[in-house]
């Protein structure tokens, strides 16, 4: 069984965002593109999570496959279930309904499927329209 010491320290919101930046700078990258191994995708964006790292020093460092884990097993699949919401409640609200109206359905949508609330805005306004457009599995 893992201790928290052995697991490392919760990852910040900032660190998210940064891990977003670059996961979505580096598949992006079109001189690479197409030839880029997933290990090689993930030791990219880990070092380019440095760079986008709002700050001096992210309070945890973070490798390749941290930053793999972390996209793969939380990010990516939380981002989906709003990507869902918002289109469920996008089409609930198209002829009517205001933006204050549509983000409060979103929120209980999300809230049905999920014991918390969506966490993840910063993430999202990063990724919308870019991975989760149709769901792929990516790296």
């Amino acid at each position: 069984m893992a201790t928290f010491a052995m697991k490392g320290k919760a990852w910040t919101r900032q660190e998210d965002e940064a891990l977003c930046r670059a996961y979505r700078w580096v598949l992006e990258d079109s001189v690479r593109e197409s030839s880029q191994t997933s290990e090689g995708v993930w030791t990219r964006t880990s070092k380019k999570y440095y760079e986008f790292y709002e700050g001096t020093t992210p309070l945890n460092s973070q490798n390749h496959e941290s930053c793999s884990s972390r996209w793969k097993k939380y990010l990516h699949p939380s981002l989906n279930k709003w990507h869902q919401v918002v289109l469920k409640a996008g089409s609930i609200h198209e002829s009517e309904g205001n933006y204050y109206d549509e983000v409060c359905q979103e929120e209980e949508l999300y809230m049905e499927d999920n014991s918390k609330p969506f966490s993840h805005q910063g993430c999202w306004e990063i990724c919308e329209g870019w991975v989760l457009l149709p769901f792929k599995k990516q790296g």
